[in-house]
């Protein structure tokens, strides 16, 4: 698997050790109220964190496997689950400890910051690291190579690491300037919300739907206002966005956050949504979609 550990880009230079400090410093809150960092563990213990949502079936199909680990592993490896926030709230997450009987530490992404600062890129998302916090897996599968992976940081032996020192290019960012005096609308939302929550998250699949088709109206009658689709990165490419572009006969703007910039900066946890931006501050958060005509007044308003 080509370049499968060639993650992480500089974040302010790397620590002897393998990760950068920033990394290592970040924080992560875990739902007990503690909070925790990859720094608490190295030279101590390895560490395994996993991406995931309850929305996600396959993160559902890997439970019983992921709390098995927790059971074999838990003395020697520190395994931490860390759900995305998105979508997903403490009851929600809750409700999934209860029903896969989960006993790892858990956490909730709610801010973003975790998952910008570990470059998720899809739901599940495996990250194992031993004890000098070198990264030595980063998957989506629970397989034989995550066991493997596991097997050989709770022995303690220091793993090859492949393509060691190859660091990560930053992903291109969006040519955006949103303080250039005009208004901006960004409806932010994901190629597969529609149809992938159909079945676990059908009324936000369903506000998908009525948003994309809104904004597509809205756009076309407020054209004073830059309009702009900011898609999320997880599991879309470039094909993704082309045949979401053609499904919901779209007009305006469309760009994948492939940097997660702006879905981070402004705090994005629920899709869809749409902000509407003045000098770089969010003015008119919106998420409710069942009435396109009073989106469309709240906007006139704005003028």
């Amino acid at each position: 698997m080509p370049g499968l550990f060639a993650l992480f880009f500089a974040l302010g230079g790397a620590q002897a050790g393998g990760l950068p400090d920033a990394l290592l410093q970040e924080p992560i809150p875990l739902i007990t109220g503690k909070t925790t960092r990859l720094a608490d563990f190295k030279g101590k213990k390895p560490v395994y964190l996993k991406f995931w949502a309850t929305w996600c079936v396959p993160c559902r199909q890997q439970m019983p496997h992921f709390e098995q680990v927790q059971q074999t592993y838990g003395d020697q490896i520190e395994v931490i689950a860390i759900n995305v926030g998105i979508n997903d709230d403490i009851d929600s997450v809750n409700a999934a400890v209860r029903e896969y009987g989960l006993s790892m530490p858990m956490a909730i992404d709610t801010s973003g910051d975790l998952a910008q600062a570990f470059r998720l890129v899809g739901t599940p998302y495996h990250l194992v690291f031993d004890k000098d916090m070198n990264l030595i897996h980063r998957g989506h599968k629970a397989d034989s190579i995550l066991d493997s992976s596991l097997a050989l940081v709770a022995q303690r032996q220091q793993a090859e690491i492949l393509d060691s020192g190859v660091l990560v290019e930053k992903e291109a960012d969006i040519p955006l300037d949103l303080n250039d005096g005009q208004t901006h609308a960004l409806l932010f939302t994901a190629t597969w919300c529609d149809w992938y929550w159909e079945e676990t998250r059908p009324d936000a699949a369903q506000s998908g739907i009525k948003a994309q088709k809104a904004v597509n109206a809205l756009s076309a009658r407020h054209q004073d206002i830059a309009w702009l689709g900011v898609i999320n990165r997880l599991w879309t490419g470039d094909d993704d966005l082309g045949e979401y572009r053609k499904k919901f006969a779209v007009k305006h703007a469309t760009v994948i956050d492939k940097s997660n910039r702006l879905f981070h900066q402004y705090s994005v946890k629920r899709l869809p949504e749409l902000i509407v931006i003045r000098d770089g501050k969010a003015v008119v958060r919106i998420s409710d979609f069942s009435n396109p005509d009073a989106i469309g007044k709240t906007l006139h308003e704005l003028k």
